[in-house]
């Protein structure tokens, strides 16, 4: 067993574990990153097209941080911890600012000076940086080379199996390297949680083949609490064809109107007033809709139409998407795109105070591992803000907690135990296929837990769920091989998005009420008289234990909360 020691671990290699690991090395303290993949080839962020919600010196002048506060509470529904939101409003457009001077570049009016700003759905104002259709990846860049010049040492392609403990406190790591399904001990004195979500539980996802819930089962199997599981994110426009980008992330609100099969703007009967710029949840259930009720196209959508645009607009605007209509022969600039929702991301995570620690001392979660800024609902372009403020608020208070604690002994034979479930998968000669049970499982998951629930699918999903669990020690994959075994993999992936199909379903359950992305055909109306709860799932001996906390309302109160 191959070992490793520093004094901050980083597990995950998205935006907000990057901004973490950036920050914490600000402060005198040896800090590494684990990967699941290659650094900037994995995780969510290299794929956000978007922007950076955030009121600078930029900003419009009717515009200010407090209406930045004020949508996002509204678009969350009032399920947002409020503090939180306050201190993304606050810190973001500094670290958009630290961005450009480590390198990131935005982009600028014709001026050559002033920030090109978009907006996108439940946003009052033109506020968020970009660059094109690659704000993200632009990012990952140049927090990449900055990590690099720092020299931090990045483990890639390492799945991490569980988190060590000692006197209460997490204390390390165990892992599986992909490549030769080597087991590594990583010993540390602070962990942060940067794993992403969960997109992969549902059939269709914007999500890479790696958001398999790892972050929020490895924090509970510690011993975290995990809150408002049940709402989780479909984008409205997902790609429906070819097959080989099915669930991608396939247009961008702002650049289109919505029709349905007889021509129709529906989105003048949803929300007559935004239209496509009306919050994710409200526009994916619009969509929906139009579906159940026959006004779909051909392949179960509706279509885009960006042919209003004046010629070398959308080429300028969003070009890597321009490339891809072109590659699968649609023609932006006069043909229509079908599109529909698709699973894009986790509201709900783990707990956390505002230094982004969870309950655990010494056990951190950023960015879309962790719970609370963004509500029932996350808006647009809030994302990439979350991120950087969360990783560089628990880099900064990972780096103080690894100087203010001594170093705790690991216990081997914990390593031992997490190690010995790979062995075991690799081992097994007969059973079912890693791909079949994901298959059954995100299947199941679309057709009874996505854009639209009630108890009936609930309860039917987990009846089914059970079963699946059970074909978890029945995987088998098809070779033997230590080296690059991508079936094997999945296995152990495919117990962590069981895992988490239990928190999503458990909690949707309890939710008896529609609000934000949680939408239940049952229940279709809000209640705030009852339900401004957060619902709180923790682990005790093996069972899941679920009490409810009063939602954060110190500056924004909704009309009939108590």
């Amino acid at each position: 067993m191959r070992s490793f020691e520093t004094d901050v671990l980083i597990i995950g290699g998205g935006g907000a574990g990057a901004m973490a690991a950036y920050e914490a090395s600000k402060h005198g303290v040896r800090v590494a990153m684990a990967l699941k993949g290659l650094p900037q080839r994995c995780g969510n962020t290299v794929l956000a097209p978007g922007a950076i919600a955030a009121v600078g010196d930029w900003h419009l002048p009717a515009d200010s941080q407090d209406l930045h506060f004020a949508d996002t509470v509204k678009g969350g529904s009032f399920m947002n911890e409020q503090r939180l939101v306050r201190i993304m409003v606050e810190e973001s457009p500094s670290h958009i600012l630290e961005l450009e001077r480590i390198g990131a570049l935005w982009q600028r009016e014709s001026d050559g000076v002033t920030y090109s700003l978009r907006i996108d759905g439940g946003h009052s104002f033109h506020r968020c940086p970009f660059l094109e259709d690659r704000t993200g990846r632009e990012m990952l860049r140049a927090m990449f080379g900055e990590i690099r010049r720092r020299n931090i040492p990045i483990l890639s392609n390492l799945m991490v199996l569980k988190l060590l403990q000692k006197n209460g406190r997490v204390n390390g790591a165990v892992a599986l390297n992909l490549e030769n399904m080597e087991p590594v001990l990583i010993r540390t004195k602070a962990t942060i949680l940067g794993c992403g979500g969960a997109g992969n539980l549902y059939r269709n996802t914007t999500n890479p083949a790696g958001a398999t819930g790892d972050g929020f089962i490895l924090a509970l199997e510690a011993g975290a609490e995990l809150m408002d599981m049940e709402f989780v994110q479909f984008y409205p426009l997902g790609f429906l064809f070819p097959d080989s980008l099915r669930g991608a992330l396939g247009g961008l609100l702002y650049y289109l109107r919505l029709l349905n099969r007889k021509g129709e703007r529906f989105m003048e009967r949803y929300d007559p007033e935004r239209l496509e710029l009306s919050t994710r949840d409200r526009v994916a259930r619009a969509i929906y809709t139009e579906v159940q009720e026959g006004r779909g196209g051909p392949h179960g959508g509706v279509f885009g139409d960006m042919t209003y645009h004046e010629p070398g607009y959308l080429d300028r605007m969003i070009p890597a998407l321009c490339q891809t209509y072109r590659k699968i022969g649609i023609e932006p600039t006069r043909d229509y795109v079908e599109l529909a929702p698709t699973c894009h991301f986790f509201m709900g995570g783990v707990r956390v105070d505002q230094n982004w620690q969870t309950s655990l001392p010494g056990l951190f979660a950023v960015g879309e591992n962790s719970a609370g800024l963004h509500g029932g609902n996350r808006l647009s372009q809030n994302a990439l803000a979350e991120l950087l403020v969360s990783g560089a608020r628990a880099g900064k208070w990972a780096a103080k907690f690894a100087r203010e604690n001594p170093p705790l002994p690991v216990d081997g034979r914990e390593a031992r135990e997490a190690i010995a479930r790979a062995d075991r998968l690799l081992c097994r000669e007969k059973g079912l296929r890693p791909i079949e049970l994901r298959h059954r499982l995100r299947t199941m998951m679309w057709e009874k837990v996505s854009v639209i629930r009630s108890e009936e699918s609930l309860q039917s999903a987990g009846k089914e769920l059970e079963i699946i669990e059970d074909d978890l020690e029945r995987q088998a994959p098809a070779l033997r091989s230590r080296i690059w075994n991508q079936e094997v993999a999945e296995g152990l992936e495919n117990s962590f998005l069981v895992k988490t199909a239990h928190l999503v379903i458990r909690a949707a359950q309890m939710r008896t009420e529609s609000r934000g992305a949680h939408f239940r055909s049952d229940y279709p109306q809000g209640d705030n008289a009852h339900w401004l709860q957060h619902i709180i799932l923790r682990q005790v001996d093996g069972r899941i234990e679920t009490r409810r906390m009063a939602v954060d309302l110190a500056e924004m109160r909704p009309e009939g909360g108590k």
